[in-house]
């Protein structure tokens, strides 16, 4: 038996609904398909300017989610 250890990355911006009822909804609907929960981490999107520069994006930040799953198969 082979034991496979999934890993699923849900990387939700500003332009995602962010409200508490639907953040509920995706960690139930994971859930409900057997993801467990790892971490969660919010992070400043970045982005290359005019003159070779990186400057982070003003109100771009997204919430990651990061779920495991044990397939086995």
């Amino acid at each position: 038996m082979v034991r496979t250890l999934c890993y699923k990355v849900l990387d939700l911006n500003t332009h995602d609904d962010a409200s508490p009822a639907h953040m509920e909804h995706l960690l139930n609907q994971q859930a409900q398909e057997g993801w467990e929960l790892v971490t969660s981490f919010q992070r400043t999107h970045k982005a290359l300017q005019v003159g070779s520069t990186i400057a982070p994006v003003l109100g771009l930040i997204s919430t990651v989610l990061v779920f495991k799953r044990d397939d086995e198969g």
